[in-house]
């Protein structure tokens, strides 16, 4: 799923690898916020735009910044931060609709 990723100084657009209640991995990016940076992550769903806030994980960065520096895509986590009642509203009706794609005949 395509997706933006703001941070202070910066932007960049990548994949939505992964994601979960708790976070998400997003992939295919030609730039790494800095550890520890806070974050927002913007990307479309059927029901509008949705925006999440959270914080660089420190887990990911070091290994995957390296594919970067090797001419590569490089990819992220994101972990999400703010009362989990807002994160679960946001992402319960996202998860939903991404189920029943799943589901259809391709």
């Amino acid at each position: 799923m395509p997706c933006s990723v703001k941070w202070e100084d910066g932007l960049t657009k990548g994949l939505i690898a992964n994601i979960s209640f708790g976070g998400a991995l997003i992939s295919e990016v030609s730039v790494v916020p800095p550890e520890g940076a806070d974050v927002a992550l913007t990307f479309e769903a059927e029901e509008g735009e949705v925006q999440l806030e959270g914080k660089l994980s420190t887990r990911v960065v070091h290994t995957i910044t390296e594919l970067i520096e090797h001419g590569g895509a490089g990819a992220f986590g994101v972990q999400f931060e703010g009362p989990v009642e807002d994160i679960r509203s946001k992402l319960i009706p996202i998860f939903s609709v991404l189920t029943l794609r799943k589901g259809e005949p391709g």
